[in-house]
């Protein structure tokens, strides 16, 4: 599990904190993965504090970037005064903020004197129309400006028992894998190395029946590169299209993009929900 665990934790993710979703709805996220984004929601709710919940994401989700709602109102304190407290304990995190588009332009200089010149946050002020249509392309830019995607090109999501590969080998052997994670371009199965050895480099597999999440689609791929693990091998696959060209066709791409949003959403709010709930106070390492 710890090794699993890490991998859920590592990768740069972006967390939208409060958001308005008649401004911002939910779906946006499974389009920004698409383009390479790993986004979530943080949602109010009756048993954590903010304060607390986004304390331990900082501490725990250290390559994170938090987007702020602060027209959502919150309780015993001031979003003023909860950024500035996390400002100084995580003075270099990435944190913006986000509002409604104001009619008034002294408050919209206002927020950007407090949260950009004395606050100094690195990830800016965003202010939202009202029409949700031009957000999207707001955020896009804005993820896009703030190297959100990290270091990896495509968002792999790590697969359970419900994600799992067919195919016929050229013995007309109908063959069965486990995917242990799957991303728009490629996907990886774990097998022992006698098994491995039945896998060339390079060797396409035609008509590879895959099932992720109740979702059913067939495609071509091949071994990209394979590397040990442990006692086992991972093998590492490229989908292709059936011109040849890397990926998977458009089709199969528009329905597998929501299942791996499931999957990678459910694996995050396992781990924030274990983080919120737990009864273990995490202290910030810089506070040793």
């Amino acid at each position: 599990m710890g090794s699993i665990l890490n991998e859920i934790i590592k990768g740069r993710k972006t967390f939208f904190v409060a958001p308005d979703k008649s401004l911002f709805p939910e779906i946006y996220l499974e389009d920004y993965l698409a383009l390479g984004y790993e986004c979530y929601f943080i949602n109010n709710d009756t048993n954590h504090s903010f304060e607390s919940k986004l304390g331990l994401i900082l501490t725990v989700f250290k390559d994170s970037i938090l987007f702020i709602n602060i027209d959502y109102p919150i309780q015993n304190t001031t979003w003023e005064i909860l950024i500035k407290k996390l400002v100084k304990r995580f003075p270099e995190a990435y944190i913006g903020v986000i509002y409604a588009k104001k009619q008034n332009m002294e408050d919209r200089e206002a927020i950007e004197r407090y949260y950009l010149y004395q606050l100094g946050l690195r990830c800016g002020c965003i202010q939202l129309e009202y029409q949700k249509k031009n957000n999207f392309s707001i955020f896009e830019k804005t993820l896009f400006a703030n190297q959100a995607m990290g270091r990896r090109k495509n968002v792999r999501a790590l697969c359970t028992s419900s994600c799992t590969m067919k195919f016929r080998d050229k013995a007309d052997v109908l063959k069965t894998y486990s995917l242990s994670d799957i991303s728009l371009s490629h996907f990886t199965i774990a097998v022992g190395f006698a098994e491995a050895d039945n896998f060339k480099d390079y060797e396409k597999i035609h008509g590879i029946q895959f099932y992720v999440k109740g979702l059913h689609f067939i495609s071509d791929a091949v071994l990209f590169t394979t590397r040990e693990i442990e006692s086992n091998k991972l093998l590492v696959f490229a989908f292709e299209k059936g011109n040849g060209q890397v990926g998977l066709e458009n089709l199969n791409r528009q329905l597998l993009i929501p299942k791996l949003y499931q999957i990678m959403e459910a694996n995050c709010r396992q781990v924030l929900d274990k983080l919120f709930n737990s009864t273990v106070q995490l202290r910030d390492p810089s506070q040793n």
